[in-house]
């Protein structure tokens, strides 16, 4: 995964400090992420948002943004949390266990839509090159469909995969088509986002999941 902003370059001067001082700062960090990540879910990203983080953390906004090098850098860090939960439920997962585990994150966005809505906003600014987040998102689509290249490759090796289909394209089309399932659902039009990303998997597969 890329890493735009080091998780250590505002915490120089704590780090200099006694031990006991640097933990209570990670310590710091994580309850604010936690707390982010929770306040974006619900509400997604806002001005009061931020405030409304700081309050349950007993700080200020300038303390919060202070962990984190900037409201950029806590964004990214909740986005990250994001894709290391999602990350949980494909460990140990190869081939179609893999590809199926898909289908359960998709259904696990459906609680998270502040934070789906937050990473596509940021993740269509980004597309600017000169954007601070850009190498964090071009990083994370090339990790993500490496490892569903992978999955397909492992279904094909075993004779799983319908005729025609290579696994490059059809990570890149399962990609695609959950993010662009994302936006839809953000935008209130009918889908389902698990059982359609479902289908498409199952379109390229000799036995469905």
């Amino acid at each position: 995964m890329g890493v735009i902003f080091s998780p250590e370059a505002d915490n120089l001067t704590t780090m200099a400090g006694p031990r006991g001082e640097y933990s209570k700062s990670v310590e710091r960090r994580a309850e604010i992420l936690e707390a982010a990540f929770t306040t974006f879910a619900k509400s997604g990203y806002t001005a009061s948002s931020v405030n409304e983080i700081a309050r349950s953390v007993g700080m200020t906004q300038t303390g919060v943004v202070h962990h984190f090098a900037g409201k950029l850098a806590l964004l990214q860090a909740v986005l990250e949390q994001r894709d290391t939960r999602a990350e949980l439920l494909l460990d140990g997962r190869r081939g179609r266990d893999f590809l199926a585990s898909l289908v359960e994150i998709s259904r696990t966005q459906e609680s998270l839509r502040g934070v789906v809505q937050l990473y596509t906003i940021l993740s269509a600014e980004a597309t600017d090159p000169d954007h601070p987040a850009h190498d964090y998102f071009v990083a994370r689509f090339e990790r993500i469909a490496a490892a569903v290249t992978l999955a397909f490759e492992e279904v094909g090796a075993a004779d799983g995969l319908r005729d025609g289909v290579d696994p490059r394209r059809a990570a890149l089309l399962t990609l695609a088509t959950t993010e662009g399932l994302e936006l839809l659902w953000l935008n209130s039009l009918e889908v389902d986002m698990a059982e359609d990303i479902r289908r498409l998997i199952n379109s390229l597969l000799i036995e469905p999941i």
